[in-house]
């Protein structure tokens, strides 16, 4: 028996049904993500300044009474842009961190008087690196809540950004961010 379109029709139509699903469900996914078709994301920041991967902050275990934010910055500028403050509803102080190696070899969090970000170039906010610490968390964040962060340049000038809470991923450092950051 020769096959006939309509011999093909029912594999068709389940094929077809699940590539449109695959599609849909991809673009709502990206959907989330809420960046620009030049790859930067929602940021209301100063003219040259872009954020270019998605803004997070790490989701910790309850009790816990910090934790920290990250993303990565692109300064599309011929000068460098420098991070000086930062500020965060959901926190009562916000501070600008690196880790740093002691003279034991033992690497510690400490506050930074600013974070660079190069003319031309990037600087990426990650864990064990760079951060934006939000400590004294007035309340506990919930998986997927949106944060509102601002920071602010040495000229002044301000970017305000939202960052999804979300469960780190391995940093690979064993690098965790708990509640006592004030005594640097």
């Amino acid at each position: 028996m020769k096959p006939t379109l309509q011999s093909f029709l029912p594999g068709r139509t389940a094929l077809v049904g699940l590539v449109w699903l695959a599609l849909a469900t991809a673009g709502a996914q990206a959907g989330d993500r809420e960046h620009d078709a030049d790859g930067s994301y929602a940021c209301d920041c100063p003219e040259g300044l872009e954020i270019v991967s998605e803004p997070w902050v790490r989701m910790m275990p309850p009790g816990m009474g910090s934790t920290a934010a990250y993303l990565t910055l692109a300064n599309r500028t011929d000068e460098d842009i420098d991070l000086v403050r930062g500020e965060s509803p959901v926190a009562g102080v916000t501070e600008l961190h690196d880790h740093v190696q002691d003279d034991a070899g033992v690497m510690r969090m400490r506050e930074v008087e600013a974070i660079t970000i190069p003319a031309g170039g990037e600087t990426a906010l990650e864990p064990g690196g760079l951060h934006v610490m939000l400590i004294d968390l007035h309340a506990p964040l919930e998986r997927a809540q949106r944060v509102s962060v601002t920071l602010e340049t040495d000229a002044g000038d301000t970017m305000e950004f939202e960052a999804r809470v979300r469960d780190a991923e391995t940093d690979g450092m064993g690098h965790g961010h708990g509640g006592g950051h004030h005594g640097h």
